[in-house]
């Protein structure tokens, strides 16, 4: 939906980049815990996703891997930023006064 904004005839392109941190980004990493028991197949379609967001809004060349893009722009990879999200997750639930709560972390691995 946001490729006519995206795109190099829009005037928006020098925005591209923050367009994807603000609306796109937020929505693809909301309940970021929960996909870790998503199957690997589904995180890689979302990963090219964001891929193809991100090079339609820096207006990548095709020979410009896209590791150098998400390095450049300081964008971690999304099961790189799934896995960190979880870990801070986990690493807080002790913390919560219920046990039962407490308890969730092991139980999601």
């Amino acid at each position: 939906m946001l490729g006519p904004l995206l795109n190099s005839r829009s005037g928006f392109i020098r925005n591209g980049v923050l367009l994807y941190k603000q609306l796109i980004r937020p929505m693809m990493y909301y309940a970021c815990p929960l996909w870790r028991a998503a199957a690997h197949s589904h995180i890689k379609k979302l990963q090219v996703l964001l891929s193809k967001c991100l090079r339609t809004a820096t207006i990548a060349h095709w020979y410009v891997g896209n590791r150098q893009i998400y390095d450049d722009l300081g964008v971690p990879y999304f099961s790189d930023n799934i896995r960190s999200v979880t870990e801070r997750f986990d690493s807080k639930l002790p913390e919560v006064g219920n046990p039962i709560f407490a308890q969730l972390g092991k139980h999601l691995r």
